[in-house]
């Protein structure tokens, strides 16, 4: 366990976080119904919460304070299809946001299973992955009771 192992870790997840944000927003600006909307508003700023939340952390313990592009890049490609879901309505929308959701907490599990990841860095991470597991239980529960929100 060293500094550097976080830092990667740490980086993948706040690319990965911030593009979900992101796209969160996207979804919201192109939703009618206000509700749907304002639940789509409120996970992009929670995840920009936990995207600082990390950020901190990698301040922290590192003096790079850049985000790698190539986690970013990886999370725009896993939500790429958003647009042309849009055209398809807000099943096929929610469908598209919980595959790239899916991808999220699959990093977050993976990065906690790494034995490589500092005592500290890990309780971050767990608080972080809490806070990305409710939204993507939220992305199920819309997509199997879209008149709920």
């Amino acid at each position: 366990m060293n500094a550097d192992d976080d830092v990667s870790i740490l980086h993948g997840l706040v690319g990965a976080t911030l593009e979900s944000s992101r796209h969160y927003r996207k979804v919201a600006c192109n939703i009618g119904n206000p509700r749907i909307r304002a639940v789509f508003e409120d996970l992009s700023t929670q995840r920009r919460k936990v995207a600082q939340t990390l950020q901190h952390r990698l301040e922290a313990i590192s003096d790079d304070r850049r985000v790698e592009g190539a986690s970013a890049v990886r999370a725009c490609h896993v939500f790429g299809n958003l647009r042309h879901a849009m055209d398809y309505g807000y099943s096929a929308l929610v469908d598209e946001v919980e595959r790239g959701e899916e991808h999220v907490k699959a990093k977050y599990e993976c990065a906690l299973e790494d034995g490589r990841l500092s005592w500290f860095s890990r309780t971050v991470v767990q608080s972080a992955y809490a806070s990305v597991r409710e939204g993507f239980d939220e992305m199920q529960t819309l997509k199997r009771y879209p008149r709920a929100a």
